[in-house]
């Protein structure tokens, strides 16, 4: 469905993601905004794996309610306050990702807007 681009000699993907993608003409283009870790009951769990699954899971339901899933992707961008914690949230995307792969960025920042959020996601799909 995607077209994905990984020119010759250049070194596979570091992460999950791939080089380039690029949506048939004429798809549908759905923006998410930063998803951060607050989950439905408002509550904001300790730690970068919990934070990352209620972020992902929040990613999710905008694109179940957009007639849109996971597999509709084209670029993520992960904003984490601390480089350190790459592994961990790489994890959990890997797994709502599956074989997936999207063009993806991912920025250690300073902080966030609430102090004990750890990180915050925004996306691109096309269908």
């Amino acid at each position: 469905m995607y077209k994905t681009y990984k020119p010759e000699g250049m070194s596979d993907p570091y992460g999950t993601y791939v080089h380039g993608i690029e949506p048939p003409q004429g798809s549908r283009i759905v923006f998410l905004s930063g998803q951060i870790p607050v989950a439905p009951d408002g509550t904001v769990p300790e730690g970068m794996e919990a934070q990352a699954t209620v972020v992902w899971e929040n990613i999710a339901a905008i694109l179940k309610d957009a007639g849109l899933g996971i597999g509709n992707l084209v670029r993520t961008t992960q904003y984490l306050i601390d480089p350190k914690m790459y592994p961990e949230a790489n994890a959990v995307r890997a797994r709502f990702l599956g074989d997936h792969r999207t063009a993806s960025v991912a920025i250690a920042v300073p902080a966030l807007i609430e102090p004990n959020w750890l990180i915050e996601i925004d996306a691109i799909a096309a269908a």
